[in-house]
């Protein structure tokens, strides 16, 4: 079993006023099955 851990990350969009999130904690186990979502053409990675 592998985990990915991501520490304390905060997203603002440039020219936003507030953040998306702040000091986000997130443990994702590799027997998980994921997904990212999102509109097109809004900088998912391939």
């Amino acid at each position: 079993m592998s985990v990915i851990q991501i520490n304390h990350l905060s997203f603002t969009y440039d020219g936003g006023l507030m953040p998306v999130f702040t000091d986000l904690t997130l443990r994702l186990d590799s027997a998980w099955r994921l997904g990212l979502v999102g509109r097109n053409g809004r900088g998912k990675p391939r």
